[in-house]
């Protein structure tokens, strides 16, 4: 038995991906990675079992009308000697990060363009616009071969884009319009 967990890094119904330390480099021979392996096709509904050394991870496809995936991570930690089963949190980290970067990223974008407008304009005005014009252009072509978006749903994206971005100008809006019926009923 190892001290080490057995990490559960991303699971679908039918899919489950895997990894441990122990299963960095090993060969399909190594001792740990037969004995995980060995469990998980003693238990029925397992389809097939792929390893990748360089990351030590494991993709299991199962079927699952006949195994739950929480049986066959049991399995397959109980049989390599695991102390247990634990969520990979460096997975979510990287994606955090990930999705950090990128928002960081058009926020950057959107204050460039904001001063390059003299703050009368931002990508939540320019990328509806931008649609719009895509609409206007591919109404008029007439694309046929399908190069442009059609025209119908670059309008449709630049309404709702715009109606979501200043859904709360439009709210505001709306309430003094109904403000002003009651009042001048």
């Amino acid at each position: 038995m190892t001290d080490a967990p057995l990490y559960l890094v991303h699971h679908h119904p039918g899919y489950v991906r895997m990894r441990a330390d122990a299963f960095v480099g090993a060969a399909e021979g190594s001792e740990i990675l037969f004995a995980a392996r060995r469990a998980a096709e003693a238990v029925p509904g397992l389809r097939s079992w792929s390893h990748n050394p360089k990351t030590g991870s494991v993709v299991a496809e199962y079927d699952p009308e006949k195994l739950e995936a929480d049986d066959l991570l049991n399995a397959v930690a109980k049989g390599g000697g695991f102390r247990g089963l634990e969520a990979d949190t460096r997975t979510k980290a990287n994606r955090k990060e990930l999705v950090n970067a990128f928002l960081d990223g058009i926020q950057g974008l959107n204050g460039i363009v904001s001063q390059m407008t003299d703050e009368k304009a931002d990508l939540r005005e320019l990328v509806p616009i931008a649609l719009v014009a895509t609409s206007v252009i591919s109404f008029i072509m007439n694309d046929n071969r399908g190069r442009l978006p059609q025209w119908a749903n670059s309008l449709y994206h630049a309404y709702r884009i715009f109606m979501h971005w200043h859904r709360r100008e439009v709210r505001t809006r709306v309430r003094a319009e109904r403000e002003k019926e009651v009042s001048d009923a």
